[in-house]
């Protein structure tokens, strides 16, 4: 089954059909989640008996798990604390339940009403380990009072955390922190995976994340509108199309990217090497007339284009005349990377896009063609952007704060006015289909953060678009391998060390391991 990625409300609809409508008790979930809780402890500490754990609670559901974790830990021989903080009043439903069972096995409760209630700092270090269930997904605004002490207490000692659910003081929804939030060093998230342990600060915060199955049947997940994932293997191995034995380079596909411009031939270089390196049969580097030496001399593969050219090196509205007819004969453009932003290169790519309902992707410097002229993408039939957070920014119209405060609904909203399949690159890369799917990339690392890594992950999407790969599964697909190749080029160069051109030779040994033949 898919990792989903739920925002809180789509995770309330979830429990709610299960609860409601399958008929699983609330109680019977509560006690999964917080086993699984002990388990993670059980498993980090390797040795429960004679330990001493910590369990900051809060009054709601999350502090529930807790309640269930603390007396199954207290049952296999651990020493364990309950830190309430908050009204036992309070405290109710399913919840109340467990409290009642702490309370009636005599687990050590204390009750944090005031910031003097609190544990001093010299005791919780004696900790073995810590467990954070002060507040769930749910949590918004600032965390203030004794919860937000506890917090402070929680991360000034020097002790292993495990979060229940998401850590304490971060944003269920969008990863931000409300003032202070807990650092973990996991997380033990119920059910299904939180948009805010995906996105930063929350991702940091979060540690190792671990998804625990409390068994939600696949029909609760089809209440939602739109579907969030994350982008995994199991994801992808069946994406990539069988080849089949008597395939030639015509049936691979054929691409033609315009790329370059003086001083930028280095991006249609990565680009076009990018998708050969895909499984592209054909691939045709459309380029300035004066920077063809250039590509000659450094790409031995792919054909080339030259046109015209205005006197600064860059693409014109004559250019596309000259390269009308490689134009028919592709089965997919691609545009931006190197191309400079002059308006002579708008003019020319506004010419391109009007011209054909061929698969078309757009990136950098060549997604100015749609800067206040939006309504373009509605009339592009088969169209893939690639923008980074700020590029999408000057795109949309939308600050940048609020696309990093809540990337997916907005990243979403924009899909669905303006119809398109959106990669929106980041850390991590989000690819949202025509009809609003999002799926959220799991591999990629800060290594990627280097010139010329888009333009790679550019020509990697053409290369397996031109294998008929529909524009969704052609996206998701290259940004995990792409994501892939960073991630085993850093075992190689280090953070600092890699640059985009590492990333070609691994490219297609990653693709080797999915790879059919019939």
């Amino acid at each position: 089954m898919k990792e989903y990625i739920l925002n809180n409300v789509e995770a309330r609809e979830v429990d709610r059909y299960a609860i409601d409508t399958i008929g699983i008790p609330g109680s019977e979930l509560m006690e999964r989640a917080g086993s699984y809780v002990s388990l993670g402890v059980k498993k980090y500490l390797k040795h429960i008996p004679g330990s001493q754990i910590d369990v900051f609670c809060g009054t709601g559901n999350n502090g529930g798990d807790g309640f269930v974790a603390a007396r199954q830990i207290s049952d296999w021989g651990g020493t364990v604390n309950i830190w309430l903080a908050g009204n036992p009043e309070k405290i109710s439903g399913d919840a109340r339940i467990f409290f009642q069972k702490c309370n009636n096995s005599r687990i050590s409760i204390n009750v944090i009403s005031e910031e003097q209630d609190l544990p001093t700092k010299e005791k919780v270090a004696e900790s073995d380990l810590i467990i954070d269930a002060l507040l769930g997904t749910g949590f918004k605004g600032e965390v203030r009072g004794v919860i937000g002490k506890a917090i402070e207490l929680i991360n000034s000692v020097n002790r292993p955390v495990i979060s229940v659910d998401i850590p304490s003081g971060v944003s269920g929804d969008t990863g931000q922190v409300g003032g202070i939030a807990v650092k973990a060093t996991k997380t033990i998230t119920m059910g299904f995976l939180k948009r805010g342990l995906l996105f930063q600060p929350g991702k940091r915060l979060a540690g190792d994340v671990f998804l625990a199955d409390l068994k939600y049947p696949p029909e609760a997940f089809r209440t939602l509108d739109h579907e969030s994932y994350l982008i995994d293997n199991k994801i992808v191995e069946n994406l990539l199309p069988p080849i089949k034995d008597d395939t030639y380079k015509h049936q691979q596909g054929k691409v033609i990217i315009f790329a370059g411009s003086t001083g930028m031939t280095g991006a249609a270089v990565l680009t076009a090497q990018a998708a050969l390196r895909c499984g592209a049969g054909l691939v045709v580097s459309g380029i300035p007339e004066s920077l063809n030496p250039i590509i000659e001399s450094k790409l031995t593969e792919t054909l080339s284009l030259p046109v015209s050219e205005t006197k600064q090196g860059t693409f014109c509205a004559e250019s596309f005349s000259d390269a009308r007819e490689r134009i028919d004969w592709s089965d997919v453009i691609a545009f931006g990377p190197g191309v400079s932003s002059s308006t002579d290169v708008r003019d020319f790519g506004i010419a391109l896009v009007q011209s054909t309902q061929k698969p078309f992707i757009v990136d950098a410097d060549g997604l100015r063609i749609f800067h206040h002229n939006l309504n373009l993408i509605n009339d592009i039939e088969d169209l893939i952007i690639t923008p980074h957070l700020g590029e999408f920014s000057m795109l949309s119209g939308i600050d940048l704060k609020s696309i990093t405060s809540n990337i997916i609904d907005t990243a979403r909203e924009f899909v669905l006015k303006f119809r398109c399949t959106l990669v929106l690159k980041g850390a991590p890369s989000i690819v949202v289909s025509r009809d609003g799917t999002v799926a959220v990339n799991s591999t990629g690392n800060p290594a990627l953060a280097t010139g010329g890594t888009g333009d790679v992950l550019t020509g990697m999407i053409a290369g397996l678009r031109a294998q008929k790969m529909s524009p969704f599964d052609a996206a998701v697909s290259a940004v995990y391998f792409h994501g892939m190749a960073g991630d085993v080029g850093r075992k190689e160069y280090g953070v600092r060390g890699l640059i985009a051109g590492d990333l070609l030779p691994f490219i297609p040994k990653i693709l080797q391991k999915y790879e059919k033949v019939e």
